[in-house]
Formats: structure tokens, C-alpha cells, sequence
């Protein structure tokens, strides 16, 4: 439960975080974009402004303009007096008319051209100009009427409009509030007065990625950013479960070793104090019985510390001597038979040459005894059957121990080399969770690697493989 907490809790703020960075990052990308080319927009709309001073939407707009609506003004007010639905008609006539009689006639590009040329700018960059509303006035008193605005239904294709009017000229695809350079509302009189309303439109093409490509450091260091607090909570997760693992690990320690040493010594103790009666005493088989229970005992709690001492101190004691590989194996199994009883076995193949390895005799022999006793402890079959062999492959020798045990799951098999870890938790098998520990520390200190096959309810089979480059020489092989 406490687990899901932290993982949730540590997600949400991975989340949060991810968030907040993404927007910081992306605001400074709205305000990178919002001041790239500044001072170009500046220059082409100063530029622009003075090369229409006098004129509309462009050299010779106005002209059009003037031109188009000095015979249609008599008409529009005649139709907004006497006939709306004939003053619409008419408005989107005479406004089409004048859009087409713009776009055919624009001078826009050599205008802009001329500013890009004059000012060395980029000549790569693309404009856009846009006729976006158009109002009379017959009379003060009325007010402006509108002849066409962006939202006036028209013919013209949808490649032909935008959000802010009727294209006029230029190339560029995406005109936005960002890039637009100029927003003009011009008037002036004829019979009556009239305004129009025009944007230009000035953009570099891939600005998007050239914004971001400014920006990339800050993009790297946002991404650093996240994988140094991405790297820091999972190696405060990591070793938070380690500490959990060691916690209940050494929890676990603590009860077996407390079971384990209470045990004897809480049968020493009764034994010792049952001597002490003069009934027990006056009895000399009662006597033998309760010393044999105690050296028992004695030698349980002896053996338990013998192990825990091989442990902490073989690191100090190692003594590597040339040793027959067989003769070391062998010289274990015939003293370890003798605890063996029928039908249970235990039984040895040596291989048909001497294999002379340089090893500590009395760490490979406790380390060997430790599998042994695991094989046979673990082991709930009638009859208790375990084989020990060597073979050679490309890599060196293989020492095999196999049993027909109870087997094990596969994810057990990752951890039964782990200091104190214990398979038989069920209270039914002794022991401190040192044996496979001190094993791989003694293969370790040796150089040798052990893997373990096995499969539940049908035997686990070890193997200790000693690489060729230990093997010192081989008599007739």
C-alpha cells in the first residue's frame, strides 16, 4: 500500500513538474516569436507607410478605388434609402468588383520588393496583403454602412480568403496576429466619404523552426532539467526499496536467528537444570540422554556461529593452493555420507583426468558442504537423491550438483544468493539464510561464476563453472 502511495505521489509530481516546464518553456517560445525580426517589422512598415503616403492599400490603389465608387455612390444610396435587399445586392456587386479590379492590378509586389532591396533584407521573405473592409456615409446622421467586411459571403475561393479579408497579393500561407506588420484604416471623400481597411502581412518562411532552433539550449537544458529530477527520483526509489528489502531482510534475519539460537538454548537450559535433580541424577541412562541432548544442542549453536564468523571473515582468510579438482570433491562426499542414511544418496563421478585448480581447500569444501546441505534440506521426497559430476566445455569445467528436490520458482532463483534470504519461510526449515550467501562469495573471491538449473517438484541442479584460464594442467585428458 505504502508502495503504491509513493509511486503515485512521486508520478504526480513528475506530472505537476512536466507541466510547469512546459509552459515556462513554451511562454518564452511566445515571447522569442513575439520579438524575432522586431526591427525588420519596424523598417517594412515604416517603409510601407511612406510608399502609400499619398495613396491606398498601394501605388495606384486609390486610383481604383476612387474610380469604382465615384459611379456606384449614386446608386448605393438611392438602393439604402428605397431597397435594402436591392442596397445589398448592389454593395456586394460594386465591393467584388472593386477586389477583382485590386488583385488585378496590384503594383503590392514591386512595392515590396523595392523595400526589401532598398533595406537589404532577407529576400526570402514572403508577404501578404489583405482587403479587409470597406464603409460609406451618405449622411452624418446614418453613420457608416459597411459594403463588404471578412465576414461579407462572396465568390472568391477559399484560397483567396483569410481571417482578416480578401487576399490582394503576396505568397505568404499563414498570416497571423504575429507576423502582421500593418493594420490601416485610410479615409476619404468623393460625393461622400468612404474608409477602407487593409493588412499587410510580412513573414520569414520556417520562422517556427528558426524561433526554435534559438531556443535550443533552453529546450536542452529543460530536458537535462527532467532527466537529472527524473534520474534522482528513481535512484531515491531504488535505493528506498533497497532499504525496504534490507529492512525486512535483516526483519526477517532477526526472527530466524532468534528462533534458531532459542531453540538449543532453551533445551540446554531445561536439560541442564533437569541434572540437577537427584532423580535424574541417580539414573545413568537419563543422564547420558540429557549430555547427548545438550552437546547436540551445543554443536547446533556452534555450527550457527561457525557460519555467520565464515561470513563476515573469509575475506581476511583466503589461502589458494593447487588442488586436484576431483580429489577436493571427492574427499567431501565420502566425509558428508556419513550423516547419509539409506535409501537416501549421495554419490560422486569423477572426471577421468586430474584437474589441478588453484583454490582455498577449506573454502571450497565449506562452500561445497553448504549446497549439500541445501540439496538434502530442501528435499521432501521419500528417497533423497543427490549427484555431483564435472564435465569440460569451450569455457573450462562445470562442477555439477543435482538433486531431486522440490525445485523452485524462477523468480526465487534470482534471489537465493542474497545475504539472509530465506526459501523455507513456513517456519519448517532451519536455518539463517547464510549458506547460498557465503557460497557466491566464495566462487566470487575465486573468480568463478554458479547458475542454477532448475524446475518446481522435480530438482534443482548447480553448476560452478571454473574458466580455462584457472586450470593450472590437466593429466591425461
Amino acid at each position: 500500500m505504502k508502495n503504491r502511495i509513493y509511486k503515485s505521489v512521486v508520478l504526480l509530481s513528475f506530472l505537476i513538474l512536466l507541466l510547469v516546464q512546459f509552459r515556462l518553456t513554451y511562454n518564452s517560445y511566445v515571447l522569442r516569436d513575439r520579438d524575432y525580426s522586431l526591427k525588420e517589422k519596424t523598417l517594412i512598415n515604416d517603409e510601407y507607410g511612406r510608399s502609400i503616403s499619398e495613396d491606398k492599400v498601394y501605388k495606384g490603389g486609390g486610383k481604383i478605388i476612387d474610380s469604382i465608387l465615384t459611379i456606384n455612390m449614386p446608386a448605393l444610396k438611392k438602393a439604402y434609402l428605397s431597397n435594402r435587399h436591392e442596397f445589398i445586392k448592389l454593395s456586394q456587386s460594386v465591393s467584388i468588383n472593386l477586389l477583382k479590379e485590386l488583385q488585378k492590378k496590384s503594383t503590392m509586389d514591386s512595392v515590396f520588393r523595392s523595400i526589401v532591396k532598398k533595406n537589404g533584407l532577407d529576400s526570402n521573405l514572403e508577404y501578404l496583403l489583405t482587403f479587409q473592409q470597406i464603409d460609406i456615409n451618405f449622411d452624418t446622421k446614418i453613420g457608416d454602412i459597411s459594403l463588404l467586411d471578412r465576414h461579407t459571403p462572396t465568390d472568391f475561393k477559399a484560397n483567396q480568403k483569410t481571417p482578416f479579408g480578401i487576399i490582394i497579393d503576396g505568397t505568404l500561407t499563414h498570416p497571423t496576429l504575429q507576423n502582421r506588420i500593418t493594420h490601416l484604416s485610410v479615409s476619404d471623400k468623393l460625393v461622400y466619404d468612404y474608409r477602407v481597411t487593409f493588412n499587410l502581412f510580412v513573414d520569414s518562411p520556417g520562422r517556427m523552426l528558426k524561433v526554435a532552433y534559438q531556443m535550443l539550449p533552453t529546450f536542452l537544458l529543460v530536458a537535462l532539467c527532467i532527466l537529472i529530477i527524473v534520474g534522482i527520483n528513481y535512484y531515491t526509489y531504488m535505493s528506498w526499496m533497497r532499504q525496504k528489502k534490507e529492512t525486512d531482510i535483516k526483519s526477517d534475519f532477526l526472527n530466524s536467528i532468534k528462533h534458531e539460537f532459542n531453540t538449543p538454548i532453551t533445551t540446554i537450559l531445561v536439560a541442564g537444570k533437569s541434572l540437577h535433580e537427584n532423580e535424574v541424577l541417580n539414573n545413568r541412562n537419563r543422564v547420558n540422554t540429557l549430555v547427548n541432548i545438550i552437546e547436540r544442542q551445543a554443536k547446533r549453536l556452534h555450527s550457527h556461529i561457525n557460519q555467520m564468523l565464515e561470513v563476515s571473515e573469509m575475506n581476511n582468510n583466503i589461502n589458494l593452493e593447487e588442488t586436484d579438482l576431483n580429489y577436493a570433491v571427492l574427499t567431501l562426499v565420502n566425509d558428508y555420507k556419513i550423516k547419509i542414511h539409506e535409501p537416501n544418496s549421495l554419490t560422486f563421478d569423477p572426471y577421468d583426468s586430474e584437474i589441478l585448480v588453484m583454490m582455498d581447500p577449506f573454502v571450497f569444501t565449506t562452500m561445497l558442504q553448504n549446497i549439500l546441505d541445501n540439496s538434502f534440506k530442501h528435499n521432501d521426497n521419500n528417497v533423497k537423491m543427490t549427484m555431483l559430476f564435472i564435465t569440460k566445455n569451450k569455457d573450462g569445467y562445470a562442477l555439477h550438483i543435482k538433486d531431486n528436490g522440490k525445485g523452485m520458482e524462477d523468480d526465487m532463483k534470482e534471489k537465493i544468493f542474497d545475504k539472509f534470504f530465506r526459501g523455507g519461510k513456513d517456519g519448517t526449515v532451519s536455518g539463517l539464510g547464510l549458506g547460498l550467501y557465503y557460497v557466491k562469495q566464495c566462487l566470487d573471491i575465486h573468480g568463478w561464476e554458479i547458475s542454477v538449473k532448475t524446475t518446481p517438484e522435480q530438482g534443482t541442479e548447480f553448476l560452478v563453472h571454473i574458466p580455462a584460464a584457472q586450470i593450472k594442467i590437466v593429466i591425461n585428458d
